[in-house]
């Protein structure tokens, strides 16, 4: 667990020149926690501890789960198509019209866009960026940015008529993590002025542009069923 961890912090603390005493002082920590974790003793150390490590020596700390290998892998593609359809049911069932995977190359800015999708009436046009799991987030927000900047274009390419508005979504599964991951990074989230019961209200009739749109979803059972519920937040003034 954390397998570099250790020696990735005492080589940044060294580069620095930094006694344990000093980094710790700077992480708000003793002296006895940051020579635990730099001898591999890393029992009953928490999480928050090694983050607050982490930003003092201006790093990011990555938790990455692993399970039999490959498998995982699998099992995260099959949640994250899961989302990305019981999406694509929603957006089809309040009259859009959607594209799944659709790449673009757009003069350096290339990538590919889980679903896209335009509604004929306003002429909006959505990108979304389905999500299993929150990893990087700065990271995620970034290359939704691009897909939104170069929007337009990704609409030609499709054959659809101009959008008078492209607006930038995410889907997040229904559950407890994700949520919390939404409250803890407030400032990072708060460009997604939609919410819950506010978004799918936009997502049935998109009559003026939005500054995002966030949602929670919910996968299909076994039995083929979606559950789809509303996260209840304050609205906030949408931004063109």
């Amino acid at each position: 667990m954390y397998s570099n961890v250790p020696t990735a912090m005492r080589a940044l603390r060294a580069r620095r020149r930094w006694r344990q005493a000093d980094l710790g002082a700077r992480a708000h920590l003793s002296r006895d926690v940051v020579s635990r974790i730099e001898t591999h003793h890393l029992e009953g150390v928490t999480v928050g501890s090694l983050q607050r490590l982490a930003r003092a020596l201006d790093a990011t700390l990555v938790i990455d789960l692993r399970w039999r290998g490959a498998d995982l892998d699998r099992l995260v593609d099959r949640v994250h198509a899961s989302l990305q359809e019981a999406a694509a049911q929603r957006l089809g069932a309040t009259g859009w019209m959607t594209r799944a995977e659709v790449s673009f190359n757009n003069f350096g800015d290339r990538g590919s866009c889980d679903l896209v999708a335009f509604h004929a009436t306003t002429r909006a046009f959505l990108i979304v960026e389905v999500k299993s799991r929150l990893g990087n987030i700065q990271e995620t927000l970034h290359r939704l940015d691009v897909k939104v900047r170069v929007g337009r274009d990704i609409a030609a390419e499709l054959g659809w008529p101009a959008p008078l508005s492209v607006v930038g979504a995410l889907v997040l599964p229904n559950d407890r993590t994700a949520r919390r991951q939404v409250g803890a990074h407030a400032a990072l989230f708060s460009r997604f002025g939609l919410r819950g019961r506010a978004a799918f209200g936009w997502l049935r009739a998109p009559a003026s542009t939005a500054s995002g749109v966030l949602w929670f979803e919910k996968p299909a059972d076994s039995s083929g069923r979606r559950t789809m519920s509303a996260q209840r937040v304050r609205p906030t003034r949408s931004a063109g």
